[in-house]
Parts: structure tokens; C-alpha cells; sequence
């Protein structure tokens, strides 16, 4: 009975590991950098964006929930613009993205169809977070969307937003998503393979950090800026992101978008770049288990004590057997 108790103890104790936790992940937020959809010339890449599309149809086969926040449209839209490679200023950024986001869904909803599911849209800024009755209309959106077997697709509103209420980049947006509809695990796809020690196209001997806690200050002093020309976010940006959504419990995958089937073996638990904890988890997870030691122990010394008073019973009758006899 001791040994039995000390096992559940330990078992109950341990925290669950990486590989379990991204099994286990049911609610994903799932970020795709600008890089990873468009091609040198500031096109649509429709094979990677076929790639990723089938992937999150797996994930879905397999029950998970997936809420995908796609970059993209203001590159896409320099491109059908012919202003490829330029800086604009923010009128021409803002009709960039109106034509890029037009591009970017088109094709999402093609490659969707073809396996019998649509995708809704959900264009945001920080306006429709400042209160609680945005903040619940937007989760209603997203919601029904899930319950109607659609595919929400969430972008930042490049088209309207300004400096007063932009997010900036969708790491922060996704962030803010996995708060609001308590995401499980967000997996930011980037062109880089995780979070390293420092600048690996600058230092080629920087070691990657396999996993962490998402709000450790070291982290923001290893990232760096942007990684590319057509992208609004770096490394620093998936950092904050992390730490941001880890408040809520969601714990954090940064890795390359270039490894084959990235999102499917993740999920499969493999160990693909830059693994954050989130500590909030990792205590609520803990309280939980320190509530079910508490049941299975009185429930054990419950059992102990029944298995206690019978066999005293048994060895009294015994007794007064054999003083009878």
C-alpha cells in the first residue's frame, strides 16, 4: 500500500513533458510568417500555402481545433502592385494590404474546397480588444465559425489600422488570440528554426534553445530583429508573444515552416524547434495534481483501513475458533 502511494506521489508530481504536452494539445493558434507564403518576387507561394493547408486538415481530422493567423497580405500586395521590394508610405501599405488580403484568402478558400471545407476571414486591430463587449464579439465570431466547421482565418486589418491601434506583426495578434480563446498551444512559423543563443547568420556556432519557460528576460537579449524583408516580425516579436500568451496557460512553439509536415509532426510530439513553457500551466497543472493525490490518498488509507479492521475480524475468529475447539 506504502509503495503503491509512493508511486501515485511521483506520478501525480512530475510535470508533463514536452512531448505530452504537444500530444495532448487540443485548441491550437497556428501563425504563418509572411516568408513562408510568398516567393522572392513578392507572390503567392500556392505549394507551401497547399502544404500547410493539408496539414491543418489533418490536425483537424484527428480532433483538434485550429485557428490559423496568416501574414502575408501586405507583401502578396506589393507584388500585384508592382511595388515589390518597395518601403511605402502608409496610405499605399494600407491599399497593399487590401489587395494582398484579397489574393491571400482567394487562394486559401481554392485549396480548402477542394477538400470539401470553406475558411472565414476575421480582419482585427486593437480596437476590437479595448472592451469586454468587443473582446466577446470577436470569440463569438471565432466560435461559430468553429461550430460550423469553417476554418477561421484571423489577420491583422493592415487596410484601416494605423499607429494608434495596430498590433504591428501577428505574433502579437496571435498572441492575444490564444488569451482569448485559451489556446492549448500556439506555433509560430518562421524561416528560422527556433530561438538560438544568438544571431546564427551571424554567429554560426550559436546553439538553438530546445525549450524554456516563455518569460525568461534572457530570451529577449538573444532575439533579434526582423528576418526578413517582407516581414513585420522577428525573433524578439515570438519572444514577447510567448510571454504574453503563457499568462493565460498557453505554452509556445517557435519553429521553421520549411520542415516538411512541421505542423503534423509536432503534433506527433516531436522535438522541432524552440519549445516555451508556460508557468501559468505548469502551476495549474501542479494544483490540479496535488488535489487528485489528495482523493487517491484518503482513497488508499480508506482502503487500508477497511483491509485493517478485516483482518483484524478475521484473526479474532480465529482465535475464539481455536479456543473453542
Amino acid at each position: 500500500m506504502i509503495n503503491k502511494l509512493v508511486e501515485t506521489t511521483a506520478k501525480l508530481s512530475t510535470l508533463p513533458s514536452r512531448t505530452t504536452l504537444q500530444k495532448k494539445s487540443q485548441r491550437w493558434i497556428i501563425k504563418i510568417g509572411s516568408s513562408l507564403l510568398t516567393s522572392e518576387d513578392y507572390q503567392l507561394n500556392l505549394v507551401a500555402i497547399r502544404h500547410f493547408v493539408e496539414q491543418i486538415l489533418r490536425l483537424r481530422e484527428r480532433g483538434i481545433e485550429v485557428v490559423l493567423v496568416s501574414s502575408g497580405s501586405v507583401s502578396v500586395g506589393k507584388g500585384h502592385l508592382g511595388l515589390a521590394g518597395k518601403t511605402l508610405p502608409a496610405e499605399q501599405r494600407q491599399a497593399a494590404a487590401s489587395v494582398g488580403q484579397a489574393a491571400l484568402m482567394h487562394a486559401y478558400e481554392n485549396l480548402l474546397a477542394q477538400e470539401g471545407v470553406h475558411c472565414g476571414q476575421i480582419l482585427l486591430t486593437q480596437d476590437n480588444f479595448k472592451d469586454r463587449k468587443r473582446r466577446k464579439r470577436t470569440l463569438s465570431a471565432i466560435n461559430m465559425l468553429m461550430k460550423m466547421n469553417m476554418l477561421p482565418i484571423l489577420n491583422e486589418n493592415d487596410a484601416l489600422a494605423d499607429h494608434e491601434n495596430q498590433f504591428g506583426n501577428n505574433d502579437h495578434l496571435a498572441a492575444v488570440i490564444s488569451r482569448l480563446w485559451h489556446g492549448d498551444l500556439m506555433v509560430l512559423l518562421t524561416d528560422q528554426a527556433g530561438l538560438y543563443e544568438a544571431d546564427p547568420r551571424v554567429q554560426v556556432d550559436a546553439q538553438m534553445i530546445q525549450e524554456g519557460v516563455a518569460g525568461d528576460s534572457r530570451y529577449e537579449e538573444m532575439a533579434g530583429g526582423s528576418g526578413t524583408a517582407v516581414g513585420t516580425g522577428g525573433m524578439r516579436t515570438k519572444v514577447d508573444a510567448a510571454a504574453y500568451a503563457a499568462v493565460s496557460g498557453t505554452t509556445t512553439v517557435i519553429a521553421s515552416g520549411h520542415i516538411p509536415d512541421v505542423l503534423l509532426r509536432l503534433q506527433q510530439g516531436e522535438r522541432l524547434g524552440t519549445f516555451l513553457r508556460s508557468e501559468k500551466f505548469d502551476q495549474m497543472w501542479l494544483k490540479a495534481r496535488r488535489t487528485t493525490l489528495q482523493k487517491t490518498t484518503y482513497s488508499l488509507l480508506g482502503v487500508a483501513v477497511k483491509l485493517s479492521n478485516t483482518n483484524s475480524k478475521q484473526h479474532r475468529f480465529y482465535n475464539s475458533s481455536y479456543c473453542y475447539r
